[in-house]
């Protein structure tokens, strides 16, 4: 009996020898299903849409040929189709893809169909799975369709990007400002989608804060700024998502006061006044990057929107502080050397009107003035 355990003992060693053979002879040769995964992708790449015996390859210059002319077919459900089949095609093979790429681009800016438009804003989607290099140089055709004047075809796209990013798909740079409009959209179901996609978002590793400098910009700058009303209701929703870390706070602060110095355009000098009202300013740092930043922005004060939004802040800074001491005297620091920018900024002679002017005026949170302008290209 125990010459037999012994050689079952024996037996089951030398199993384990040769199956450490094997793993090391694959880590140097390959496996078998590496090699049928080549051969896979060879034969889509240049068997079934290139091959003389390929069935396929002669379907796809007729619709190539009916793309290219939709103008001139009649029929709806043949357009349609013809659209459908050539982006799935182009999921087949890379050369393929990459040369019928501006067409299907073309076509996304162009064709009159609601239907076809919605179709290709999926199948960009697709292509962004298989070939995801040749999207991310047209990336910004992604969003393009968010715009669009059918809410079935902006629906479609807010979809697919939603899939796209929250799956890491695709890497957002400077884009989510296009997402965040759509909060604003009139169609209800669409502006839900899009407080779910940043609600979702927002739990993803500092998502919506790294962000935050290319949305504001996006937002506020350029022909496609959205209105002042618009841009306080889409800042309030976002900055949420990060008054409750003080890390991020403090920064935030810090680069709002750096990018006064980059701009004298009214509205923007409000709107990036008002994202600083939005901030809770709990922390001493904070009030200090407040404080230190005010040589940036003391020029800014003669604009009356501007200075109640930071009379605000006080308001806030010093209900918070009510505790502690230290921070008490730095809200009253900050307070004295405000109203004295403030003064320097409209002349000491109009100081006395600041008291008229901060009574009359609403209060910053109803988001009646916001925008911003670029902010820098590094992490908030």
């Amino acid at each position: 009996g125990k010459g037999r355990g012994r050689a079952a003992a024996a037996a089951d060693m030398q199993v384990d020898e040769d199956e450490d053979e094997d793993d090391e002879l694959n880590q140097i040769a390959g496996t078998t299903e590496d090699e049928v995964g080549d051969i896979i992708s060879a034969i889509r790449e240049r068997e079934l849409l290139y091959g003389t015996k390929s069935l396929l390859a002669l379907f796809g210059p007729l619709l190539v040929h009916v793309c290219k002319n939709l103008g001139k077919f009649n029929d709806r459900l043949l357009t349609v189709h013809a659209t459908a089949a050539l982006a799935k095609f182009m999921c087949i093979s890379s050369t393929f893809c990459e040369e019928n790429l501006p067409l299907l681009l073309l076509l996304l800016q162009r064709a009159k169909s609601p239907v076809i438009r919605a179709n290709i804003s999926i199948a960009l989607g697709d292509i962004t799975v298989c070939f995801n290099n040749l999207i991310g140089e047209n990336v910004q055709y992604l969003y393009g369709p968010l715009h669009d004047a059918d809410t079935k075809v902006k629906k479609t796209t807010l979809m697919v990007l939603t899939h796209l990013i929250l799956n890491g798909m695709v890497k957002v740079k400077g884009q989510l400002g296009e997402m965040a409009k759509c909060l604003e959209d009139k169609d209800a179901r669409v502006a839900d989608m899009a407080r779910l996609f940043f609600s979702e978002l927002s739990t993803k590793d500092n998502a919506v804060y790294n962000n935050l400098p290319d949305i504001i910009s996006s937002l506020s700058m350029g022909a496609g700024a959205v209105n002042e009303e618009s841009f306080g209701r889409i800042m309030k929703f976002l900055f949420d998502f990060i008054k409750e870390k003080d890390r991020q706070t403090d920064n935030v602060v810090e680069k709002l006061c750096q990018r006064f110095r980059n701009t004298t355009d009214p509205r923007q000098c409000r709107d990036i006044a008002y994202c600083m009202a939005l901030l809770p300013y709990k922390s001493e740092r904070s009030l200090r990057r407040l404080l230190d930043g005010l040589p940036g922005y003391q020029d800014k004060l003669s604009e009356d929107a501007v200075y109640k939004y930071f009379v605000e802040i006080v308001s806030k800074a010093r209900s918070q502080s009510a505790q502690k001491q230290d921070t008490k005297a730095l809200v009253d620091e900050y307070e004295t050397k405000l109203k004295e920018a403030r003064a320097k900024a409209i002349g000491e002679d109009n100081a006395d009107l600041d008291i008229d002017i901060l009574s009359s005026s609403q209060p910053a949170t109803q988001a009646t003035q916001p925008s911003d302008d670029e902010m820098e290209d590094e992490d908030l």
